[in-house]
């Protein structure tokens, strides 16, 4: 599961692959957790998830578990995850959208940099008592995260 392939020569049957890959951070992480978000890729992080907590969602939930921390990934119940060489958060976001071939599948914008949750568009007049004067003045478009509300 860890060993990487390079299919670039391989013919492609399908343009996207048929998956949407879900990931979960490590407490290191948690700048990747919002490049990977500003993507669109559905990431969980916190910074106090314990290593059990983090294989313990993974499997259930189906996700890839991103660490710098190999120790996490030598659990025999952990079947898919990636170690991060790089130490920057910019670095990192790159050597996961290449490892696992994601550049065609991102959908920037889409998902709330801080809890996860999905954005969406929303009216102008149905949040104009919650901006800020100018803001109001300046702005017509506006998005709203269907988890924390945030606009």
């Amino acid at each position: 599961m860890f060993e990487s392939f390079d299919v670039s020569p391989i013919i492609k049957l399908r343009e996207k692959p048929l998956r949407h890959p879900t990931f979960i951070c490590d407490v290191h992480l948690g700048k990747l957790a919002t490049i990977l978000r500003l993507l669109g890729f559905d990431t969980l992080y916190q910074n106090d998830y314990d290593d059990d907590e983090i294989i313990k969602i993974a499997i259930q939930e189906h996700r890839i578990i991103l660490t710098c921390d190999r120790g996490i990934l030598k659990h025999s119940i952990v079947t898919h995850g990636s170690c991060l060489r790089s130490r920057q958060a910019i670095v990192q976001a790159r050597e996961v959208v290449r490892r696992f071939d994601l550049a065609s599948v991102a959908t920037p914008f889409s998902r709330c940099t801080v809890c996860n949750g999905i954005i969406e568009n929303v009216d102008k007049k149905d949040v104009l008592n919650e901006l800020p004067p100018q803001v109001a003045k300046t702005y017509n478009e506006f998005r709203r995260c269907t988890n924390c509300e945030r606009i």
